[in-house]
């Protein structure tokens, strides 16, 4: 009785597809994240006020939401501080700890909250005094809060392409 030697195993071709299937996916989700962070802050400045106002209200939902879930006793996370400008006090910023889930469900839906370039109101001298430029800047309503947030055109590739410079809750 002659023993046959062992099989080697059968090459799983399907694993290796499904690797080579996974790179190129996670190659091309780099690839678009860095065209987005190059390119696409440029292509929104270049697009008339509304598809600003819609982009600065989607950037600001969700830098309040992330700045909600990181406060620690009502004082905002180091790690969200890049989407407040430096110059902005410690206690407008950390007014972001006290919003509701209500507010930024109203702040991020167009038929709950109103949205107007910072120039149409009688508040464009905000924007200069934080060295921003007012025609990239909105004010945004939802409720009692106002919150304005301006894009950085001129911030650099290291900078927060929007910051938020102002946020007051309560009647005005």
């Amino acid at each position: 009785m002659t023993e046959e030697p062992p099989q080697p195993p059968a090459p799983n071709i399907g694993v290796w597809v499904g690797l080579g299937c996974l790179g190129v996916l996670v190659l091309s989700c780099c690839l678009v994240t860095f065209w987005v962070q190059s390119y696409g802050l440029r292509f929104v400045m270049g697009q008339g006020d509304g598809t600003r106002i819609w982009f600065s209200r989607m950037i600001l939902v969700g830098a309040l939401e992330g700045t909600r879930e990181g406060c620690n006793e009502g004082v905002v996370a180091e790690d969200t501080l890049p989407w407040f400008h430096p110059r902005l006090a410690s206690a407008a910023r950390n007014r972001a700890c006290s919003l509701d889930e209500a507010t930024l469900q109203a702040l991020s839906s167009p038929d709950q909250t109103s949205a107007i370039p910072l120039l149409q109101t009688d508040r464009a001298e905000l924007g200069r005094r934080f060295g921003m430029d007012p025609a990239l800047c909105f004010e945004h309503s939802a409720g009692d809060m106002k919150v304005v947030g301006c894009f950085d055109a001129e911030g650099g590739p290291s900078a927060t392409p929007y910051q938020i410079i102002d946020l007051t809750l309560g009647p005005r």
